[in-house]
């Protein structure tokens, strides 16, 4: 029994490893065949021929070819809106820095223009505000001064002549941060107007805001551009749902038809390898027109494998059937056995009738003699 159960076991291994092998064989065989077929038509510029599987592996590496393309402009696409991405970060920071530099710019203007007494019409509705940020720069500067020059004196001196300075020198900090932002305000006020001379400082800080200005025009510009495009995409991602998705999606379809070719690889290579016998006239006829001498030495090893894993699935039944049969006998054993007990068990239980039966006769007797006595 335990023989058999091991040689199944043994004969299965072997047709599963078998039937590995022959899929694999006629895969790459059928693969061939079908790429030879389609390039001796497409070599003699004949037809291809009209079969249905030859359309439909046509239509799959179609199929295939367009997915993969797919994949490529969606990674295309992606690429892209990466790029467009980090080139608007790089944008946005070189305007921020351009910001910052034509903040500095104004600064300077403001305070050439208020210097320049040439613009004092212009610098007239600044110019108290201007006296008297710098009056009180001048104080507190006059101010820290003193008191770092003042002797040190006792701890409680010198704590409390710490806490004066840093309150005036916090004071400083904000009326010179008001003076800066003054200057920033009366040079950017003072807009686009033309300075009064051609080769005063004012000039030369208007010609370099203009130049500023051109660059920032033009960056904007681009920006707008790239923003534009970025959102044309992000548009299309909307609707075409996430990249990633979109590429797994494809490589699943991919994936698919490319199951569908294995399939048909194997079939064609059973029939061109005689395995599959269930063919038309037309059909072999086809076959026997693209099929070549070194094609025998593939054809013969299919055959091989199939006619082994034949072999091992009949033995398998064989042993199989053995099996079964012994398990029949086996049950036709226990059947009987029980059969046998069951009929000592009624024999045993008729003689206990019997028994229980005479007892009752003498019991009945035994009432009649009474009876007698009454």
């Amino acid at each position: 029994m335990d023989d058999r159960k091991k040689r199944i076991d043994d004969l299965l291994k072997n047709s599963q490893e078998s039937r590995f092998s022959l899929e694999t064989l006629l895969e790459s065989f059928g693969e061939n065949l079908y790429a030879r077929a389609c390039s001796e038509a497409s070599n003699t510029k004949t037809k291809q021929p009209d079969f249905e599987d030859i359309r439909q592996y046509n239509n799959s590496l179609q199929e295939i070819a367009e997915s993969n393309a797919a994949i490529v402009k969606i990674e295309e696409k992606n690429r892209r809106f990466r790029e467009l991405e980090e080139a608007i970060e790089t944008r946005e920071l070189e305007e921020k820095e351009r910001t910052k530099e034509m903040s500095g710019i104004y600064r300077r203007l403001g305070k050439a223009l208020l210097e320049n007494s040439s613009y004092d019409d212009y610098t007239s509705f600044f110019r108290e505000q201007a006296d008297a940020l710098k009056s009180k720069l001048e104080s507190l500067e006059a101010r820290i001064s003193e008191l770092d020059n003042k002797e040190k004196g006792n701890v409680f001196s010198w704590i409390g002549k710490s806490a004066q300075g840093l309150v005036l020198k916090s004071f400083l900090s904000k009326a010179q941060e008001n003076q800066e932002q003054l200057y920033h305000s009366i040079g950017e006020r003072y807009g686009d107007r033309d300075s009064i001379s051609k080769d005063d400082e004012v000039a030369i800080i208007r010609g370099e805001i203009e130049v500023l200005q051109g660059i920032s025009k033009a960056a904007q510009n681009e920006l707008a551009a790239l923003k534009d495009e970025k959102l044309i995409i992000t548009a299309s991602f909307g609707i075409e749902g996430n990249p990633q998705k979109q590429i797994q999606t494809v490589k699943t379809h991919i994936i698919q038809v490319k199951q569908t070719l294995s399939e048909l690889y194997k079939t064609f290579g059973a029939q061109v390898s005689g395995i599959n016998e269930d063919i038309t006239p037309e059909r072999k006829y086809f076959i026997d027109t693209i099929v070549t001498s070194e094609d025998g030495e593939i054809i013969g090893r299919a055959v091989r494998l199939s006619q082994s894993i034949t072999d091992n699935e009949k033995a398998i039944e064989k042993l199989k059937a053995s099996l079964a049969i012994d398990e029949e006998k086996s049950k036709i054993e226990r059947y009987k056995r029980s059969i046998e007990d069951k009929k000592d068990r009624i024999l045993e239980l008729e003689n206990a009738i019997g028994d229980l039966e005479e007892s009752v006769q003498d019991c009945e007797d035994h009432i009649k003699e009474l009876e007698k006595q009454l």
